[in-house]
Order: structure tokens, then sequence, then C-alpha cells
């Protein structure tokens, strides 16, 4: 087990990372109106305000999310952590907020093993600060840890997923060198003995012709 964690905690980076394309401003241009929406459409939100403020300020952190993906749960997850441990009331859950489940998947997905493992804590520990004390059957606990660990999960696999694919590729062009290595040396091979048979021809000809 000591092994296997050393492991984990010395993974590097997956390469090949994607950077920002359109397809991640056009998720923050969708979602900042629908958070603004939200609000307008929810009177009876508690700390509205300060929650579409909060829904909004974050939405940039999904353009950092693959480059510097630790950063981004750090920042998310302590801001919106923080009241709950300051007033002892967490602050209100909008529907839009539940884009921040893209951030673990990111972290798991193109993190090293040590931030994976750094940001893990931290998501664990931001959520029990968040839901201890809202109900007494702990299902909103229960529930909360259920989708982290969804996420989180999804995120490991399809980064473990794309390494074994990577190794295939790589054993692929391994073989298809190696093959196109002995094809090269068969038809090198064929043909110096087909010019060192036509030599000793040319000089066994030689030979026969020439006066002695």
């Amino acid at each position: 087990m000591p092994a296997v964690l050393r492991s984990l905690w010395d993974e590097p980076r997956p390469p090949g990372a994607p950077r920002r394309v359109w397809r991640d401003w056009a998720l923050v241009g969708v979602i900042v109106p629908v958070a603004v929406l939200e609000g307008v459409l929810r009177p009876d939100l508690p700390w509205r305000a300060v929650s579409v403020c909060v829904a909004v300020g974050l939405v940039p952190t999904l353009l950092w999310r693959r480059s510097r993906p630790l950063a981004m749960v750090v920042i998310c997850f302590a801001v919106t952590g923080l009241p709950g441990v300051l007033t002892g009331e967490p602050l209100s859950e909008m529907y839009t907020m539940v884009y921040q489940l893209i951030l673990p998947y990111a972290l798991f997905r193109w993190g090293s093993g040590r931030e994976a493992v750094t940001g893990l804590v931290i998501m664990i520990v931001s959520a029990s600060l968040t839901t201890i004390g809202e109900d007494a059957t702990g299902a909103g606990t229960i529930g909360a840890f259920a989708v982290l660990s969804t996420t989180v999960t999804l995120g490991g696999a399809l980064r473990y997923r794309a390494r074994a694919r990577a190794r295939e590729l790589d054993q692929a062009k391994l073989l298809e060198r190696e093959q196109l290595a002995r094809d090269l040396h068969d038809t090198v091979a064929h043909h110096v003995s087909a010019m060192a048979i036509r030599a000793q021809a040319g000089l066994a000809g030689c030979g026969c012709w020439c006066p002695p």
C-alpha cells in the first residue's frame, strides 16, 4: 500500500492537455446569464445578491481548469465554504453552481498525483464544513459526497483510459517499426545477394572470354 500511495503521489500530469478553446468561452458565456437569470427568478433565495455574485465570479475558474486545476479547486471551494465557517450559515446553493463539478473532474483528469490528493483533501474538508448541521439525518452530506466521488471517479477513469490507449498506440507503433525494419532488412539483403550473384557471374564471364 505505501508503494501504491507513493506512486500516486509522484505521478506527473498527463500529456496532451487541450488548450483553452472556443467551447470554454462558450461555456462561460452560457453560465453567466443563467446564473443572473436564476437570481432574478428566485426572489426568495437567501443571500441572493451575494450568491449571484459568487456564482458569476467563480465562472472564470473554468478557463484555467486544465492548466491550473488545483488552484481553481482551492479558489472555488474556499470561496463557497468560507461563509459557512465564518457565519455558521452556509452560502445558499444556486442550481447554477453545479458547474463546480467540472473542477474536481478536471483536477483528476489533468492534474498531477500530488495535486489530485491535495485537492481531494481540500474538497472533503470544504464539503464537510458546508453540509454539517444542515440536516439531522445526514442525507445532504451523503448526497454531496456521493456526487463528489462520482465526479472524481469519472475524471480518474478517463485519465487512465487515455493512458492505456496511449500505451496501445505506442505498442502498435513499435510493432510497426519492427516490421518495417524486418522488411527493409529482407529487401536490402535480397538486393545485396542479387548484386553479389551478378558480380560473380560477370567475373566468371570475364574469365571465360578473356584471352589467357
